[in-house]
């Protein structure tokens, strides 16, 4: 894992996939156990991997997805949680995948491969406003995800 720790600064390099159903309509997200708040899947980098090489491992490991993927976002945060201050360098991908494809449950919260640590969910992008998604900017993004590469800075500290 590509990180670095300094007393309470924390470096994450990480990889993450907005996964859209074929209509384009659900986005997959997803939280660690015991957090009250939703991600996009995904994970951190491994020294020598390329970005996509790497969403591509995080998918296969967490989900059993193996897709094409394409550059959507590349995102640099800094943000606050707890008393640890982040940067955060994350490659976003988008991944449309057909959900008779995989066995994902559609309807309901359920449990990745890697085993009940993190729950995974669809949700109507419409009402992505209603989940406390991090980074909060993404709601807009997913909103309106069309195919230029977008570099963003977010300072969230």
């Amino acid at each position: 894992m590509l990180v670095i720790e300094k007393e309470n600064e924390k470096f994450n390099f990480r990889v993450a996939a907005i996964i859209l159903n074929e209509e384009g309509d659900k986005v997959l997200i997803h939280r660690k156990k015991g957090n009250n708040f939703w991600m996009l899947p995904g994970g951190r980098m491994e020294m020598g991997e390329d970005t996509s090489t790497g969403i591509q491992r995080e998918l296969k490991e967490e989900l059993e997805i193996k897709e094409k993927v394409a550059i959507k976002y590349i995102i640099e945060d800094f943000f606050k949680l707890g008393n640890i201050t982040y940067h955060e360098l994350c490659f976003y991908y988008k991944v449309n995948i057909n959900l008779r494809k995989y066995s994902l449950n559609f309807s309901d919260e359920f449990a990745g491969v890697e085993g009940e640590n993190y729950i995974f969910k669809w949700i109507n992008i419409n009402e992505i406003d209603n989940y406390d998604l991090k980074p909060e900017f993404l709601k807009e993004k997913i909103k309106n995800c069309n195919e230029n590469v977008e570099h963003v800075i977010i300072d969230e500290r």
